[in-house]
This record gives C-alpha cells, structure tokens and sequence, in this order.
C-alpha cells in the first residue's frame, strides 16, 4: 500500500492529504471511553478502544496506513514544505492507531448514517442516546469508518479518521432473579433467552416458575 496519499493541501490552519482513493474500515463491537465537542462545534470526537479479536484484519489495516503515511511524510516533507525539517517528523507524527484506541470524529460536514435499534436517527438524537448510556453501556457499537487525510501542522501530524455509519444495538438486562442454580434450568433459560427474547419480555411468568422450581 504504498504512495497511497495525494500532495498536501492547505485548509484552514493544517495541511491535509486525502487519500487517492477512499479507504473505509468496518469495526465491531467498539468500545466509547469518551466523546467531546469539537474546538469549531462541527461536531464530536469519540475516544474508542477497538477490540482485538473481533478486528484482526481491520485493526492491521489501520496500521498499514499509519506507516504509508509516515513513510510518504519522509520522502516528500522537504520537498512539499521548501525545507530541510523532515527531521522532526520522527517527533510529531502520532500514529491514529496507539494500544487499542483510535480518535474518531462525527462530523457535521460528512454524511453519515446512524441507526439505533432498527431505526435511523438524527446526530441530535444520537448524542442524546450516548449521554443516557454514559454510565451501563449497555449496547453494541458497530461502526464503518471513513479516512479523511493526514492533518500536517506545526506541532504535530496525525492521521484522521470519522465516522461513516454507525449502528447500535441494545442488550436488553435481565433482573438478577433469573439466575438459577440447576444446570437443567440454566439451559431452559438460555433457550429462551436465544429464542424468544424479541418477545419483549413475553412469558416473564414462565420465568419466575423455573426459578421457584430451582429453589425446591
């Protein structure tokens, strides 16, 4: 994947090269350790973990391109910039991709499509669901990420990634009463909760006769 990006150019304060083609990454069950607005209000950005067993393949993806980028940034620097800094570039580049975690921006200025539980909603929306579930967590995030460029500044270089679509589905909780003791119970319940669980709750009676029948 090499010489993937185009030569930088300039955008407000930073230098960004965008990728000659556009590069999406799809990511399961990602983990919000926190989001924040934005400096210009155009939007969030979210600190994720990404899970390794569920992400072999995107997760090395992502750092391929993190080293495209840094390899391409030490070839051209000088040349890009009229300069002999290229040095530095050891200093300032910040891989996207660092233990597990990622930044990933939900921008105001890219299409995106968000569905919560079957059902499509605003960004609004959205962060209203994100703040009620701050503290249970009690959902799968899905994701498909869009690159959109290596950001150049002065202090540092880092590569950028935002979200393209997102995809949340609830887990429903059950009460701690329906934990039972016998193994025959157990698998009944477990039956139940793979098959009729979209039942909304349908047949909790049914439920409370098994854990009256582990407790005889």
């Amino acid at each position: 994947m090499k010489h993937l990006f185009k030569n930088p150019q300039k955008k407000g304060k930073s230098y960004i090269c965008n990728s000659k083609e556009k590069i999406l990454v799809k990511l399961n069950e990602v983990k919000i350790r926190n989001f924040k607005k934005l400096n210009d209000t155009s939007g969030y950005f979210f600190d994720c973990t990404i899970i390794d067993k569920n992400n072999k393949n995107e997760i090395e993806l992502i750092k391929e391109i993190d080293n495209d980028a840094k390899e391409i940034l030490i070839e051209n620097y000088n040349e890009w910039f009229d300069t002999t800094d290229d040095d530095k570039i050891e200093d300032i580049y910040i891989n996207s991709f660092d233990d597990g975690n990622i930044t990933i921006i939900l921008s105001n200025k890219i299409e995106i499509d968000i569905i919560i539980d079957n059902k499509e909603v605003t960004i609004t929306e959205f962060i209203d669901y994100m703040n009620a579930n701050k503290k249970n967590k009690n959902f799968i995030f899905n994701v498909d990420l869009v690159f959109i460029g290596i950001y150049i500044n002065d202090n540092n270089i880092i590569n950028k990634w935002a979200f393209k679509t997102i995809n949340i589905e609830t887990i429903k909780q059950f009460p701690n009463a329906f934990k039972f003791e016998k193994e025959a119970d157990k698998f009944s319940l477990e039956l139940y909760l793979n098959n009729d669980t979209k039942k909304e709750y349908a047949g909790m009676n049914w439920l409370y006769e098994c854990e009256e029948q582990s407790d005889a």
